[in-house]
């Protein structure tokens, strides 16, 4: 065989390059130029002030956009976080006097309780999870009002037990540690346990994950098991910044949530992204919340370039070899 007959593969393209990044990269960079912006825009965004404020609005994101990853990874979607975020916000303030600090694990149960109807609403019942959370959604937000129509507030006996969240240890607020550990407790579910492997082994491809031996019933349950705790501890934190619950408070997380995820470069389709993609995906979100606001730009138009953002990253992630027709 000469070497004339070897078919000489022609080199990649810049483009060609640039798309086989990992999405996550294309992330971090909106993330730097973003804050550069915005410090050139005003320099007051770079403060030590502002840049509490950003992080304490992204840990909620953070945890009810990790919570939204395990869903999209799977494939699927959960449409009920902001009424889980609703619903927790309400309980949390009338079982905080009663049951004190007992109030913060009943609330996470109840949310992965919620999570668990949503799992099984999709495997056994055999609804598309957008159409079952968008039900369980409006049921959590019905039972908040049910709860309490108007407003709760802190009982002022009792609002020291809210210092677990905005209190301080060491001078680090513990916002940012609860944060930081519920990033790492699902960094590591997702890198080092059978369950977190098998989300993305369902999302990647599910014929072949059943053949492989893996439960895609009780892997599809425990994914939005994680969801709805996140939305949990989402609106634990969320009740306690504001001191008060009340049955609407959830409700900007539901596409706040699907953006972080998707801001961060997990694809709709499955398969790819995670958690570490949600993390920057959170911080980018709010970066361009805070940025916007702190110079000047329009809350109308504050709104178009987030949806053109978003459209931007799905366009990036979308794996289209998963989906032969586009609906």
């Amino acid at each position: 065989m000469t070497s004339s007959s070897i078919e000489e593969k022609a080199p990649a393209t810049p483009a060609q390059k640039l798309k086989q990044l990992p999405s996550i990269c294309f992330a971090i960079a909106a993330l730097v130029i973003f804050i550069a912006l915005f410090s050139i825009g005003n320099a007051a965004f770079l403060s030590m002030y502002n840049f509490n404020i950003i992080i304490l609005s992204a840990v909620i994101l953070i945890a009810v956009g990790i919570g939204q990853s395990w869903p999209i990874v799977t494939g699927g979607i959960d449409l009920s976080v902001g009424g889980t975020m609703s619903l927790i916000s309400v309980v949390f303030m009338e079982t905080v006097a009663p049951l004190g600090y007992w109030s913060y694990p009943l609330c996470l149960l109840i949310g992965a309780a919620i999570g668990a109807v949503n799992g099984l609403l999709l495997t056994k019942v055999k609804i598309p999870s957008f159409i079952a959370t968008l039900g369980t959604g409006g049921i959590l937000v019905s039972l908040s009002y049910l709860i309490s129509p108007k407003a709760l507030s802190a009982p002022v006996k009792f609002i020291y037990i809210l210092n677990v969240v905005n209190g301080t240890t060491a001078g680090i607020p513990n916002a940012f540690i609860i944060g930081a550990l519920f990033f790492l407790l699902f960094f590591v579910i997702q890198r080092f346990t059978v369950i977190g492997r098998n989300i993305f082994y369902v999302g990647s491809n599910v014929g072949m994950s059943w053949l492989s031996g893996v439960n895609i019933v009780r892997t599809k349950i425990m994914a939005f098991v994680f969801c709805g705790f996140g939305a949990a501890a989402a609106g634990l934190i969320l009740a306690s910044r504001q001191y008060s619950g009340f049955p609407t408070i959830g409700a900007v997380y539901i596409l706040s949530s699907i953006a972080s995820v998707v801001l961060g470069g997990t694809a709709m389709t499955g398969g790819s992204g995670g958690v570490l993609n949600t993390l920057v995906g959170a911080l980018l979100m709010a970066v361009l919340q805070n940025g916007m606001t702190v110079v000047g730009v329009d809350v109308y138009a504050q709104q178009s370039l987030l949806g053109a953002l978003i459209i931007l990253c799905v366009w990036i992630s979308f794996d289209r070899s998963k989906v032969e027709i586009v609906k």
